[in-house]
Order: structure tokens, then C-alpha cells, then sequence
């Protein structure tokens, strides 16, 4: 998941999300991420703050896949267990 990005010359826009890349794997993590909000209290407060911000419950699910992705990653390259208090 990326967000769609345009620069020509002085103009520069940020638009959608840009959908590239699995389905599949963008139906699963956003799947994840519905208890995930409910159940882990790191993602919930993630959800809660950005939810106070103002985005929308569908935009703070990508946020919070995002995040998934990233702690997922992090996990598999440097070999550790999930540990919340890690997570920022």
C-alpha cells in the first residue's frame, strides 16, 4: 500500500491510495487488522488516535495494516518474538 504521488515542474499532488501490488495479501491484512484494533491495546490506541485526528474507521485500517506490515517485517529481519512493548 502506497499513496499516489504527482510532480510536474512547480505543481506537486498526493491522491489515493495506489493499489498496486497483491489483492489477495491487501484483503488479508486488512482482515487482520479488524481484531487486531479490538484485542492487541497497542493497535487500539493507534486506531484511537487516529480516529481523533479524524480519518475515517476505513483510512485508520490502512494505517494500522501498515503498521502490521511494518512490525511483521521487523520481526522476520531481526528474528523477534512479538513483544508490544517494542512497538511505537
Amino acid at each position: 500500500m502506497e499513496l499516489g504521488y504527482f510532480q510536474s515542474g512547480q505543481s506537486e499532488f498526493t491522491g489515493h491510495m495506489v493499489k498496486h501490488g497483491s489483492s489477495q495479501l491487501r484483503y488479508a491484512l486488512m482482515n487482520c487488522c479488524l481484531p487486531l484494533i479490538t484485542h492487541e491495546p497497542v493497535f487500539a490506541e493507534y486506531y484511537a488516535k487516529k480516529r481523533a485526528e479524524g480519518k475515517t474507521h476505513q483510512v485508520v485500517l490502512t494505517h494500522a495494516a501498515k503498521k502490521l506490515l511494518r512490525v511483521i517485517y521487523a520481526m522476520q529481519t531481526k528474528k523477534l518474538r512479538y513483544d508490544p512493548s517494542l512497538i511505537r
